[in-house]
């Protein structure tokens, strides 16, 4: 039995080197998934000069959001000087204002304004000077309360992210969802966005630094972003290639069992 034992050990010996060299060759490059690869490290370049793409502030669509509020001066009857006060039926902390598929919203006295093709700053200027005929000295703060991204694929925390500022960068979105697993596909990042009735994709690649000169660096509301998985991350999903892995394991086993004993007979 000892000569057994070691012919099967031999023959589980020749196998590992097998079973290491398969599961080696789906490890994951370093440079696939390092960020911005193409700037110079620190020891040559310490400061690095990127020109990054403007950000232009997103304009109203149909379907937004808007949070209103309109603070007024009132008169104080006891000492007869003026205070702020929040005017009501203005702002509906709950649901805000939806902007309808005119690109209309409507406010208590003011009436129907059109926001849609306007920045919330252009917005809040608009509805300002329709309140100086209601309002005394109004203070008008508008922003999209619905500012919503969609992050999907291999990511840490895919979903749907509400973010409280309109100026969020590519990289924001991915952080904010957790950032890329490692067996994200850095190199083809897709970008899905709404101009009207279409769709238009744009790809972008993380471990370049020309990223930051995309004009699509900047995201808008209801953006969608796709991060796809590698062939490591599909293989590992899939129990196919480990299954395979033990039944071939178990064949040599037998196989080698049975030509020990057939050398003992």
């Amino acid at each position: 039995m000892g000569i057994l034992t070691r012919q099967i050990c031999n023959c589980r010996s020749l196998l590992l080197p097998f079973i290491a060299y398969i599961l080696m060759s789906s490890c994951i490059s370093v440079k696939k998934v390092v960020y911005f690869q193409d700037l110079p490290d620190s020891g040559s370049a310490p400061t690095t000069m990127v020109t990054s793409t403007k950000f232009v502030d997103p304009k109203i669509e149909s379907n937004d959001i808007l949070a209103i509020t309109l603070q007024t001066i009132v008169q104080n009857k006891e000492s007869n000087t003026p205070i702020t006060t929040n005017s009501p039926g203005t702002f509906n902390e709950l649901n805000g204002f939806l902007v309808d598929k005119n690109g209309y919203i409507e406010l208590s006295l003011i009436g129907f304004v059109k926001v849609a093709g306007l920045t919330t700053a252009e917005a809040r200027e608009l509805i300002k000077q329709k309140a100086k005929e209601f309002y005394k000295e109004p203070v008008v703060n508008v922003r999209i309360a619905n500012f919503d991204i969609v992050v999907l694929g291999d990511v840490y925390k895919p979903g749907t992210i509400t973010l409280p500022s309109e100026k969020v960068s590519i990289i924001d979105a991915i952080a904010l969802s957790g950032d890329l697993n490692l067996t994200a596909k850095r190199s083809n990042i897709l970008l899905i966005r709404s101009e009207g009735d279409e769709k238009k994709f744009v790809r972008f690649d993380m471990r370049s630094s020309q990223i930051f000169q995309s004009p699509y660096f900047y995201l808008k509301q209801r953006d969608i972003i796709y991060v796809e998985p590698n062939k490591n991350r599909i293989q590992s999903s899939d129990n196919t290639l480990i299954r395979n892995l033990g039944i071939l394991s178990s064949l040599i086993s037998l196989a080698s069992i049975a030509l020990v004993f057939k050398s003992i007979k």
